[in-house]
């Protein structure tokens, strides 16, 4: 006799879901933990600093739900940490075509990513996308107007910035834009007015301080720059933007092997900034490195082959190995490119002049000082030009009067004065004219 081995009552109630299930539901259920699986892995490899394996588990899971963005999204980050900028735009430029209704949101990541890799045109592009749907948070408004001047675009500047600016007159982030567009245009004595204030105010109001550095070494006082940018700690202080003034100002104060250490670990957070990784590029230049600096500038010129500072620092190598003609090439490469690019513009007055290009000179010099970024030295090389060909003595004795304001007794900077003051048209003699005549 067999015996029967009977199951338990208990188990009767946990058997007969399963019992009921088809294997449709069964088949969901089991793609659905394999999705949860994959985006936890993925997130716990994240978290662990395994970028690279990260992104794999993420890819996994957008295989298996092609409906949804979320692992899109996931992926575009861990392809951003992992330094593959391309792919991370890609997968966000995807899960936007996916669900327009997240476009927006998107978007701003996606802006974010641009402005990181120096990919400032691309970042305004979408911004001003999402500013024409009226879709623009505070944050973004104050973002899209510091984008726009510093590519020069001053009046669309302001008029991002205005709404605002009517809303809330007093709001401290506009004021610090509005003092950056002030700078932009030449307007300094308004703009370090503002920027003083707002800091007396709000001493640790970063974008601020970053903004008076950018200015206290525009003007000369490179220690000035190092001290505020000092008072920038944290997250704060890797943000690219910060990074470049800050090895701007550790090159104007010479100290090179500063620079090269600051700008290395920028470029391992950053992998696909050219701009980074050309300003590291410069640095080794400055070192004596000129090999190193020519592959740093290939590895720019890969990831932005238009790279406008990468295609700088390639003239600045032909320049130091005398190569003149090749040097004038690329900063004019730069140049086209990026008309207002003041490092090249820097260079090629000074090899205009060089080859007695005098009137060529004159109009880079310009361009130089319209943008709001020549030295107190290049105002006064085009005050002097306007001295030698006696045009334009107004803007020159303008030019020259900063000049004189920082040192007053200066002998060369008091003969082009002079020789301005001689260039002046002369004034024609007001009131009537009597003529006096005798008795016939």
């Amino acid at each position: 006799m067999h015996l029967k081995l009977l199951r338990p009552l208990w188990a009767l109630p946990l058997l007969l879901p399963l019992a009921c299930k088809d294997p449709e539901t069964i088949s969901v259920q089991s793609r659905e933990k394999k999705i949860q699986a994959k985006l936890d892995e993925g997130r716990s490899l994240m978290t662990s600093g395994q970028p690279e394996l990260a992104a794999k588990a993420f890819t996994e899971a957008a295989g298996l739900m092609p409906d949804s963005t979320e692992p899109l999204i996931e992926l575009a980050e861990a392809q951003r940490r992992a330094g593959n900028t391309g792919a991370a735009i890609l997968a966000l430029k995807q899960a936007m075509a996916l669900n327009p209704a997240e476009a927006p949101d998107i978007k701003r990541k996606l802006a974010e990513r641009y402005e990181h890799d120096g990919r400032i045109r691309e970042a305004i592009g979408l911004l001003v996308e999402l500013r024409d749907t009226d879709q623009l948070r505070d944050a973004d408004v104050f973002k899209l107007a510091h984008l726009q001047t510093m590519e020069g675009q001053h009046e669309a500047a302001f008029k991002t910035l205005e709404r605002i600016q009517q809303e809330r007159p007093d709001d401290v982030n506009a004021k610090v834009v509005e003092a950056e567009i002030l700078l932009a245009k030449g307007d300094e004595v308004l703009a370090a007015k503002l920027m003083d204030r707002l800091l007396e105010e709000q001493p640790g109001l970063v974008s601020a301080r970053v903004l008076r550095a950018r200015y206290f070494l525009q003007s000369g006082y490179a220690e000035y720059a190092e001290q505020d940018l000092a008072q920038v700690q944290g997250e704060d202080a890797t943000n690219p933007e910060l990074v470049s003034v800050r090895a701007r100002v550790l090159t104007t104060l010479e100290r090179h092997a500063d620079a090269e250490a600051l700008l290395t670990k920028a470029v391992a957070l950053y992998p696909q900034n050219a701009d980074l990784i050309s300003r590291l590029a410069e640095t080794k230049l400055a070192l004596g490195h000129k090999t190193e600096a020519l592959s740093k500038v290939e590895q720019a010129l890969k990831v932005q082959p238009d790279s406008a500072r990468a295609l700088y620092v390639r003239g600045r190598v032909q320049e130091s190995q005398g190569d003149l003609k090749r040097a004038k090439e690329d900063f004019g490469y730069a140049l086209n490119g990026n008309p207002r690019f003041a490092p090249a513009l820097s260079r090629m007055w000074r090899l205009q002049q060089q080859a007695g290009e005098r009137e060529e000179a004159m109009a880079t010099l310009e361009r130089l000082v319209g943008v709001g970024e020549a030295s107190l030295e290049e105002k006064v090389a085009l005050a002097d030009l306007y001295a030698q060909t006696r045009m334009k003595p107004e803007q020159g004795l303008k030019l020259i009067g900063e000049a004189l304001k920082q040192d007053a007794t200066n002998i060369q900077y008091l003969d082009i004065q002079k020789e301005l003051k001689k260039a002046l048209p002369r004034k024609k003699a007001s009131g009537p004219i009597i003529i006096r005549g005798g008795r016939r």
